[in-house]
């Protein structure tokens, strides 16, 4: 798999291991990435919007996370304690308590 953001495919390939169901909202997504669903398709998501954004430059596994399509849109660019708030996490249960464990260690690491 080809990626924009220049990470290693075996780096990538355990993630995508790790993140077998989106890491927000907990469903199953469609791999590889299906242009006719996106709100199903599996997406590279960035925990951390200060970057580093690319491989070369820093990123590691421990910032990025699968994520549905849905999630990563309705994220956009919100801090996570800023998108928990919204409508789209409040009305599927999406916070701090409920996401994938790597979500919850990096809330950890960055004291969100």
């Amino acid at each position: 798999m080809n990626n924009k953001f220049g990470i290693p495919e075996d780096q990538l390939e355990k993630v995508f291991l790790r993140d077998k169901n989106c890491s927000y909202c907990g469903k199953r997504m469609i791999f590889p990435y299906n242009i006719n669903n996106r709100k199903n398709s599996a997406t590279i998501e960035h925990l951390n919007f200060d970057g580093p954004f690319y491989w070369k430059d820093g990123l590691k596994i421990e910032d990025i996370v699968i994520v549905c399509g849905s999630c990563n849109s309705s994220r956009g660019i919100k801090p996570l304690p800023v998108w928990f708030k919204t409508l789209y996490c409040k009305e599927r249960n999406i916070n701090k308590k409920t996401v994938s464990t790597p979500v919850k260690k990096y809330l950890e690491r960055k004291n969100l």
